[in-house]
C-alpha cells in the first residue's frame, strides 16, 4: 500500500513536471528558435562591419628596378636604379566618420528585424498554444458527451430487458457514440499536428510532443481603449521601427556621399639607390663625379597626389546618388504610411474580435450553457420515464456539446485577438 501512495505521489508530480505555462514556453522559443539565434548573429556581423569599415585604408610598399639591360640577370648591380616606394592614402573631410555612421545605422535595423522576429514569434507560440488548449477543451467535451451516452445506454440496456424501450433506440444511441468517437479521433489528429507546429517554434525535435498546457486560461476583461492602442502601436511598433531605422541610414549615406566629394590626398615616399652611380647629364659636373664611377649613389623622391572628384566628367555619379537616396527615403516613408494604415485596420479588427469574444464568454457561461444543460437533464429524464423520444434527448445532447465548445472557442478567440494585438502594438498589454 505505501508503494503505491508512493507511486501516485511520483505520477502527480511528473504530471505537474511536464505541465508548462505560457510564459516559459514564450521564453524557450526566444532562447532555442534557430531564426533568432541566425538574425542575433546578423547583429553580430554588422557590429564587425562597424569595426572594420571605421580603419584607414592599408599603405602599399612598392619594389621597381629600372633599366635593366636584357644581356643580364644581374638585378643588384646592373639596374639603372631600384627604388622602394612607401605610399599612404588619406582620406580627408570625415569620410570614414561619415561611412562608420552608415554602418551604424545597418546595426540598428539589424536589431530591429530581431525585435520584429521575435515579437511576432511571441504571437506565434501564443496562437499555438491556445490553439493546443481549445482542442484539449473539445477532446474534453466530446468525452464527456460519449461518457454521458454510455451512461445512458446503460441504463436504457435494463428497460430493454423488461421490454419497456425498442431495441431501435439501442442502436441509435451506439451509433450517436460511434459517431463522437470518430469526431475525438479527428481532435487528437489535429492536436498531433499542433504539436508539431509548437516544437518548431520552440526549437525543439518535432517529434517530442511532451507539451501539456494550463487547464483554465487568465480571462481578463480588457481596460484599453482603440485610441491608446493606436497611439502605442504608433510609438512602439518594431517593423515602423525598422522603417524610421531604415530612413536613418539613408540619411547618413546621403552625408557620406556628400563627404565623397572631398579630394583624398595620397602621399608616397622613395629611396632610390643606384648601382652605377648617379644619373648624368649634360648639366652634371664630371669632375666631382669622376672619382665615384664605379660606386653606388643613393637619394630620395616625395610626392603627393589628389584626386578630383569635382570634375565635369566624374560629379554627375555623387549627384545621382544623392537623389538616388532621396528617392529610396521618400519610397520608405510612402511605404510606412501605408504599414501603418494596414496595421491600423487589422489592429480594429482584433480589438472587435477581442469585444465580441469577451461578450460570448459572457453570454455562454452565465445564461446559453447553463439553460441547454438544464434542458438536456430534462430531456433525459423524460425519456427515462417514456415521456419522450430518443432523438429529443440525442439533440439535446449535441446542442450542449455543441454549446459548450463555442464557450471554449470564445475563450481561445479572446486570447487570440490579444495575442494580435500585442503583435501589432509590438509591446505587452496586459492589464
Amino acid at each position: 500500500m505505501q508503494y503505491l501512495i508512493i507511486l501516485v505521489m511520483l505520477s502527480l508530480s511528473l504530471s505537474k513536471v511536464k505541465a508548462q505555462t505560457l510564459d516559459s514556453l514564450v521564453n524557450e522559443a526566444m532562447s532555442n528558435n534557430p531564426l533568432i539565434k541566425s538574425l542575433d548573429f546578423k547583429i553580430r556581423a554588422s557590429e564587425f562591419k562597424v569595426k572594420s569599415t571605421n580603419t584607414s585604408p592599408p599603405p602599399t610598399i612598392g619594389l621597381e628596378l629600372a633599366q635593366v639591360p636584357f644581356n643580364t640577370i644581374n638585378w643588384l648591380n646592373q639596374p639603372l636604379s631600384q627604388n622602394l616606394t612607401i605610399s599612404q592614402m588619406f582620406m580627408l573631410g570625415g569620410k570614414i566618420d561619415a561611412m562608420t555612421d552608415v554602418e551604424k545605422s545597418n546595426v540598428v535595423i539589424s536589431q530591429d528585424n530581431l525585435l520584429v522576429y521575435k515579437v511576432n514569434l511571441k504571437a506565434s507560440v501564443k496562437m499555438s498554444y491556445f490553439n493546443l488548449w481549445l482542442i484539449d477543451k473539445k477532446i474534453e467535451v466530446q468525452q464527456e458527451g460519449i461518457d454521458l451516452l454510455n451512461q445512458l445506454l446503460n441504463s436504457i440496456t435494463k428497460l430493454y430487458e423488461i421490454n419497456k424501450i425498442s431495441q431501435a433506440d439501442i442502436f441509435t444511441i451506439k451509433s450517436e457514440i460511434a459517431f463522437n468517437e470518430t469526431q475525438l479521433l479527428i481532435l487528437k489528429n489535429q492536436k498531433e499536428v499542433e504539436m508539431y507546429r509548437m516544437n518548431k517554434l520552440l526549437g525543439r525535435d518535432l517529434n517530442a510532443k511532451a507539451i501539456i498546457v494550463s487547464k483554465e486560461l487568465s480571462n481578463k476583461e480588457f481596460n484599453l481603449s482603440q485610441v491608446e492602442l493606436e497611439t502605442k502601436l504608433a510609438d512602439n511598433n518594431p517593423s515602423l521601427k525598422k522603417m524610421n531605422s531604415m530612413m536613418e541610414m539613408n540619411k547618413k549615406d546621403i552625408i557620406a556621399n556628400d563627404k565623397g566629394k572631398i579630394p583624398d590626398l595620397m602621399l608616397q615616399g622613395m629611396i632610390m639607390r643606384m648601382p652605377r652611380g648617379m644619373v648624368l647629364t649634360t648639366q652634371s659636373d664630371v669632375s666631382m663625379n669622376s672619382n665615384n664611377m664605379a660606386g653606388s649613389d643613393y637619394g630620395y623622391g616625395l610626392m603627393a597626389t589628389i584626386n578630383l572628384p569635382f570634375a565635369p566628367w566624374s560629379k554627375d555619379k555623387f549627384e545621382a546618388k544623392e537623389q538616388e537616396l532621396n528617392a529610396n527615403i521618400q519610397s520608405i516613408e510612402f511605404e510606412k504610411k501605408d504599414m501603418q494604415r494596414d496595421m491600423n485596420s487589422q489592429l480594429k479588427t482584433s480589438f472587435v474580435k477581442m469585444r465580441t469574444s469577451w461578450e460570448l464568454m459572457e453570454l455562454y457561461s452565465k445564461n446559453v450553457i447553463p439553460m441547454y444543460e438544464k434542458a438536456r437533464s430534462s430531456q433525459i429524464s423524460l425519456y427515462q420515464n417514456n415521456q419522450t423520444n430518443l432523438n429529443t434527448v440525442i439533440d439535446a445532447n449535441r446542442m450542449i456539446l455543441m454549446q459548450s465548445m463555442n464557450y471554449f472557442m470564445a475563450q481561445a478567440d479572446y486570447q487570440m485577438a490579444l495575442a494580435e494585438i500585442e503583435m501589432m502594438v509590438g509591446i505587452s498589454v496586459n492589464n
